[in-house]
């Protein structure tokens, strides 16, 4: 298959991390496999993919001239995946923009979601909220497949008769597995790893955790002190945003890694972070609060699960205290995790959706 990959609007420091990683993982396999494959990004600067095509649009101006640069910057980059002439378009979801529709005249487009972007974008102000609910009808109605991550996830927009839809968690590649030795902490360590501005991540409950908690040291990467607006407890180190090779400094001296931990705020019960499948690659215990499409089910003594409820941190303190003692030393199996966590075989099932999709549309 001839595949066009499309982005559009994804912040380069955000291609710069895990979606970007899990994009250059897809685009590799796919490729190993003898497909040829193509990014085309619509960026607002320029994103960590030299050899791939990138149709840059100035975004610092006015709103007007930036929505009439994005639309320029738009219709190039429609030229270009035109001229590709891909078999099948893989475009993550995206806010719309003119003239995106003109996209599913080009190939059958399989669209991935990773949110329920209703809620997303509502936390974005009643601008994108009303400018997405309006417009999200161009981009779900006319794919031909929809790629969702959790099944709770399957239900944000209505399938037509001719559409179809699956469900393929986020994977890590195992053969980047680096099972890092255990640290000789004095006491625990759980590190988080999230992004500002992202509530759900719920720093502020790990904060309170912390205060409460002296004999645990906690690691919050992303976040700088000014990402919050609460006291920072002396057992509380807040990296900032650092880079793979930074983060796993920070993993060799780790107990356990928390999953996002207030969920709930986006009425959401059920995930599969990238930050989680990339701590597991390292060989960390896990704290979930969460339903994870691929390791609720998994019974191991290295994953803790608690509730997804606002008080979670409170209520569960003392039975993640025992658990992160309990982790010094210890590290996932990761032969009893491996095969949920597969990109392979998670590709191979993407790629079959894909001859799906195709062989319906002929």
């Amino acid at each position: 298959m001839r595949i066009a990959y499309i982005t559009v609007h994804i912040a380069p420091e955000i291609m710069r991390g895990g979606v970007g990683k899990k994009i250059q993982t897809q685009m590799g396999i796919w490729r190993e496999w003898g497909h040829e494959v193509a990014l085309f990004s619509l960026t607002p600067a320029e994103i960590p993919f030299p050899e791939e095509r990138q149709f840059i649009f100035e975004a610092q101006t006015n709103l007007l001239k930036r929505e009439i640069n994005r639309a320029s910057a738009l219709k190039r980059m429609l030229g270009a995946i035109r001229e590709y002439q891909p078999d099948v378009i893989y475009l993550r979801f995206g806010l719309y923009s003119y003239p995106l529709h003109r996209l599913f005249g080009i190939a059958p487009v399989v669209l991935e979601i990773n949110s329920d972007d209703r809620v997303e974008y509502g936390t974005r102000g009643k601008f994108f909220y009303w400018l997405n609910r309006l417009t999200r009808g161009l981009t779900f109605a006319p794919a031909a497949g929809i790629v969702a991550p959790t099944r709770e996830l399957t239900g944000i927009f209505p399938l037509k008769a001719n559409q179809r839809s699956v469900v393929i968690s986020n994977g890590v590649d195992m053969k980047t597995v680096e099972v890092l030795p255990p640290p000789q902490n004095d006491k625990p360590a759980l590190t988080l790893v999230g992004t500002p501005g992202m509530n759900w991540h719920g720093v502020d409950k790990l904060l309170r955790f912390a205060q409460a908690s002296p004999d645990v040291d906690v690691n919050i990467v992303g976040y700088s002190t000014g990402d919050v607006d609460m006291p920072i407890p002396p057992n509380v180190t807040m990296h900032g945003f650092l880079s793979y090779a930074q983060i796993r400094e920070v993993f060799l001296k780790t107990d356990v890694a928390c999953g996002t931990l207030a969920l709930h705020r986006k009425n959401m019960q059920e995930a599969c972070p990238l930050k989680v499948r990339e701590a597991v690659l390292y060989g960390l215990p896990l704290l979930l609060a969460y339903h994870d499409t691929d390791l609720s089910g998994v019974n191991l003594p290295t994953i803790l699960q608690i509730p997804n409820t606002e008080d979670n941190l409170d209520t569960h303190a003392e039975p993640i205290r025992r658990f992160a003692r309990a982790m010094m030393g210890k590290r996932v199996d990761l032969n009893a995790v491996a095969p949920y966590l597969d990109q392979r075989k998670k590709e191979e099932a993407r790629l079959a959706f894909f001859e799906q999709v195709l062989a319906e549309r002929r």
